[in-house]
């Protein structure tokens, strides 16, 4: 298919979405297709030639009956089907590879369906915010699990679609642990419940659940999830512990795990972090490093849990901090990437660890961001008792595209330093590094590629992402032509001058700041002049 405009006014694809959805919700406007064509990561123009990323079409359904109709006009026409939500991942997970149909499941598949208080729990629509589902419990007097760091904007089906880990993950699990059911539609067409709306579903036969969550949109469309709540809790309480340095928190965090507390949430933030936030104007203090975590439950069960956590924190070197810094990085918990406040770009990495790995793998990124002459930070989660989620991540200037790209490669490589510390390279894979699950899966991957096929014979579900990677020309990148890549791309960074972008950005946004502030002291209300 050819990605201009003018091949689609008479095509018949065309012609049968818009009749089956109506017109107002499918369009080929080049300048919109264009909008879809990359997520939160910069996108090297490379990427273009060999990836068609720009979709054909872009269909905005009101209803799972819409995305019903789309997916089987596409199966009839042999047409690639890309899901997207908001897109705050940097994988290239909800880009196309090869052109097609894009579904934009935000612009009209984004309301909260019903609230069970009977049966604690709540159904939403994919496009929905994580924000929007947990507010919504929130006021109806319950507390959904875990939800991501990008929650104010990530959509529940995208990260349910990546299996994440996220915010009081410690306590109540990662995305899957907290679905009751879902609706989704296959690519034949057909609309599939998944679970049980009122009751979990443990029992005999494959859990379809778990099945698509985690598949990255390569099995089916999710429209509608529901989910387990809780009881909101009596207190929700926040508290800080600084620490010299990021690696000294390692006693404390493995303490924690191997005691009785069962903590809502564990964070962490290095100095670097910090100060990034404060030239940012965010805070107005820095610290060494904090370890934030959050109690929640009745009343006196948080007042014993906080005296027994200050005990380990004492024992292991941190200092308790004044309850408003608690609860300003609690408030803040979702927002850590704020340095592009000033104009910047950043992007995360996702590797994690077992805990007793910590100190070395701080180390490690450290010296790898060092080797690379990358600004960046490290932040990061326990995503249960014994694993360690980290979120290092850098900032770019969008402008400089040689050193935005190279600097990709800092993601494999951390996924490298997760490997040798006895953890795994990536909480996703998207299109960037779909071809190293073989690698991480072993002999499984033959059975999860057996399953793709099956569901979706002729691939046209978010095809080249998850199971490999392939480009429009039919060449399949290996493992080890990605590592050489990569490995190539790092050796670039390396070799080029220091990042400063971040210095440079913030001196701009200080002045830009200044002059604001100026303008608002000496302008004139055009009011109070005309009544003078």
């Amino acid at each position: 298919m050819s990605a201009t405009e003018d091949s689609y006014e008479n095509s018949s694809v065309l012609e049968k979405l818009n009749e089956a959805i109506g017109k107002d919700n499918v369009t080929i406007s080049k300048m919109e297709r264009l909008l879809y064509s990359h997520d939160m990561a910069p996108l090297p123009k490379e990427a273009q030639v060999a990836f068609k990323v720009i979709p054909d079409i872009v269909v905005r359904p009101k209803s799972i009956e819409d995305v019903s109709a789309v997916v089987k006009i596409a199966a009839e026409e042999g047409v690639p089907i890309t899901p997207r939500g908001a897109s705050t991942w940097g994988l290239a997970g909800s880009t196309p590879a090869f052109g097609g149909i894009l579904i934009d499941m935000l612009g009209g598949m984004s309301k909260i369906v019903s609230i069970d208080e009977t049966n604690m729990t709540i159904t939403a629509q994919a496009g929905c915010s994580w924000k929007q589902v947990y507010d919504a419990a929130w006021e109806a007097g319950f507390l959904l699990g875990s939800y991501p760091s990008s929650f104010p904007s990530a959509t529940i089906g995208g990260w349910t679609s990546t299996s994440g880990i996220g915010i009081a993950n410690y306590k109540y699990g990662s995305a899957r642990d907290n679905i009751r059911s879902m609706k989704v539609v296959i690519p034949d067409g057909s609309i599939v419940t998944t679970g049980f709306e009122r009751v979990s579903d443990n029992m005999s036969g494959y859990n379809l659940n778990h099945l698509f969550v985690g598949a990255e949109g390569t099995l089916g469309v999710i429209c509608e999830i529901t989910f387990k709540l809780t009881p909101r809790p009596e207190v929700l309480r926040p508290i800080a512990y600084s620490f010299e340095s990021l690696d000294k928190a390692e006693g404390a965090l493995c303490e924690i795990s191997h005691s009785r507390l069962t903590v809502l949430h564990i964070g962490f933030s290095d100095p670097n972090h910090f100060k990034m936030q404060n030239r940012a104007g965010i805070v107005d203090h820095e610290f060494g490093s904090i370890i934030l975590v959050a109690l929640e439950g009745y009343k006196t069960v948080v007042d014993y849990e906080e005296t027994v956590l200050d005990e380990i924190m004492e024992r292991n070197g941190g200092k308790k901090e004044a309850p408003e810094v608690g609860e300003h990085e609690w408030e803040e918990r979702c927002y850590e990437f704020r340095c592009r406040k000033v104009g910047l770009g950043s992007v995360p990495g996702e590797v994690i660890v077992p805990v007793h790995s910590f100190a070395k793998m701080t180390k490690d990124v450290y010296e790898l961001m060092d080797s690379m002459k990358m600004e960046g930070a490290i932040i990061g989660i326990m995503a249960d008792r014994n694993t360690v989620m980290f979120m290092p991540y850098y900032v770019y200037n969008s402008e400089s595209m040689s050193k935005s790209v190279s600097s990709l490669s800092f993601d494999y490589q951390c996924g490298e330093l997760a490997k040798a510390n006895g953890g795994r390279m990536l909480g996703g894979f998207g299109l960037f590094f779909g071809s190293t699950l073989s690698q991480v899966r072993g002999e499984g991957y033959k059975i999860e590629v057996g399953i793709k096929k099956a569901i979706d014979p002729e691939e046209i579900m978010n095809p080249g992402k998850l199971l490999g990677m392939e480009t429009r020309f039919g060449l399949s990148v290996t493992p080890e032509m990605l590592g050489f890549g990569m490995s190539a791309l790092s050796a670039f960074k390396k070799i080029m001058g220091k990042d400063k972008n971040f210095e440079k950005k913030a001196e701009a946004y200080d002045l830009e700041e200044l002059e604001k502030a100026k303008f608002e002291q000496y302008k004139v209300d055009p009011l109070k002049q005309e009544k003078d």
